[in-house]
């Protein structure tokens, strides 16, 4: 059986259009085995670095609260002299899932970054596990890290004044699971000066105490500790040592971080490439001030939402291990080359159609 010029052309352009696509689906395997390689060490290291700390806290004779069901440790009292303000206890368990460390690999490579670039931190002590994941996976990432932390934190959070967020962040930085600078502490709370939501209740001198802990901190470190009466002159003074930064991460819900008043809390999560308009406030919030710039911005405070966004379970038992995590598969497409692959098809097409219908 013969077969035509013109239909052994569209054939052919039909073998050439597979091929064509499946190289690109092998362009985006060999990406994405790369990225979730990243991920993947990261949410590892996390585990790691929480078992670690377990271990230390345990050596401190310190026990897992009631509502601690995975027995992590990092899931604080309720109410202590270091608690800021409420806080949801599922969100708590949820935010120390060491899979949100891959998930942070993810936010960091969608916002642009590239390895040496310059990343700023903002982190209360309400969500130590989401801290823990931002400074590891930047580590993973290999970019420059630069932290500065408040001590307070809102309930069941880094609410332990024997190990607060301090402690916890430098131990994982001591044991090598990150790499950061700690540029600035303060206290936390209401104004950034401190004081238990309890003070006058349970608690008496609360904000002398956070203010003792910081200048210890400050002087062991050579931390920068940020005393302020205005608000304003903090914000600055936080930007001032950041200088040029490539993305900055807000883990909680620190005033300087978010804003003062409804405007200032309404900086929307997760990760934000576009610019966001300014609040009409005094204090609008180091979100918005970089955001306003053009710098990408990841807000990590409604855990339920970054869970949900990432294919990580909210409130499990136990939590995830790194190789459970959906979040560790997304394929990435060059639009290059489908576009080139589109137009290049369609042109053998239309030539093998031409040369059928001039056959006939």
């Amino acid at each position: 059986m013969r077969i035509s010029i013109g239909k052994a052309y569209l054939v052919a352009a039909l073998c050439v259009c597979a091929a064509f696509v499946a190289a690109i689906l092998g362009f985006a395997r060999l990406e994405e085995n790369r990225y979730i390689g990243m991920q993947l060490s990261s949410a590892r290291k996390m585990a790691e670095a929480e078992a670690y700390l377990k271990e230390k806290m345990l050596a401190l004779g310190i026990e897992p609260e009631a509502e601690d069901i995975n027995e992590t440790l990092l899931f604080g009292p309720e109410f202590t002299e270091l608690t800021s303000t409420p806080g949801a206890v599922e969100a708590k368990r949820t935010s120390l899932d060491p899979n949100f460390a891959a998930a942070m690999v993810r936010y960091y490579r969608k916002a642009g970054l590239k390895k040496g670039d310059t990343l700023a931190i903002g982190a209360s002590g309400s969500f130590p596990g989401l801290a823990i994941a931002a400074v590891i996976a930047a580590t993973e990432y290999g970019l420059r890290t630069e932290a500065i932390v408040s001590l307070g934190a809102s309930m069941h959070g880094a609410t332990r004044v024997e190990f607060n967020i301090f402690d916890i962040l430098l131990s994982v930085k001591d044991a090598g699971y990150a790499d950061f600078d700690l540029l600035a502490i303060s206290r936390g709370g209401a104004n950034d000066e401190g004081g238990s939501v309890m003070e006058g209740l349970i608690f008496e001198g609360t904000p002398q105490l956070a203010y003792d802990i910081c200048r210890k901190v400050a002087d062991e470190t050579g931390a920068e500790f940020l005393v302020y009466d205005s608000l304003l002159d903090n914000m600055n003074r936080r930007i001032e040592l950041f200088g040029d930064v490539d993305m900055f991460v807000n883990v909680g819900g620190a005033l300087i971080n978010q804003g003062v008043g409804m405007e200032g809390h309404s900086f929307p999560q997760g990760l934000i490439l576009d610019r966001q308009p300014l609040p009409d406030v005094k204090v609008k919030g180091l979100c918005y001030e970089y955001s306003a710039r053009g710098i990408p911005v990841l807000n990590l405070l409604n855990v339920k939402q970054l869970a949900a966004d990432n294919g990580i379970p909210f409130d499990p038992v136990p939590l995830s291990k790194p190789e459970d995590c959906v979040v560790q598969s997304e394929t990435r497409y060059s639009l290059a080359l489908i576009i080139l692959g589109i137009v290049s098809t369609t042109f053998i097409l239309a030539v093998g159609v031409v040369l059928s219908r001039k056959k006939k």
